[in-house]
């Protein structure tokens, strides 16, 4: 199922280790994009989530903060609608997207 101009947004600061485990468990077709926000790291992060289909944004100011604002700033300029954050260590389950994005289209709060 896929929900009009979503964006998936996934701050990250070296978690290739978790972006590899993470991103293939996104359904498929649940968002127009997913974007992925390398905060500098010093790994892979960055070829990981290329690897995987991401749309890589590179944030050289380190902070949650910043790299969560270069997604938004992304996301709003691709089009996006709806803008959902995972955080990029895979506490977030991706499983849990198909259930709340219905709810945030029909204007419910998650």
């Amino acid at each position: 199922m896929q929900i009009e101009k979503v964006a998936i947004v996934i701050p990250a600061l070296n978690e290739e280790d978790a972006l590899r485990h993470m991103l293939p468990e996104i359904p498929p077709h649940l968002a127009e994009w997913i974007i992925v926000v390398d905060n500098d790291s010093s790994d892979h992060t960055a070829d990981v989530a290329r690897e995987a289909g991401a749309i890589v944004v590179s944030e050289a100011v380190r902070g949650y903060g910043r790299a969560c604002y270069a997604g938004l700033q992304t996301a709003l300029s691709l089009g996006a609608h709806i803008i959902t954050f995972m955080d990029g260590d895979g506490s977030d389950d991706p499983a849990d997207l198909p259930l709340m994005l219905p709810l945030i289209t029909q204007g419910r709060r998650t």
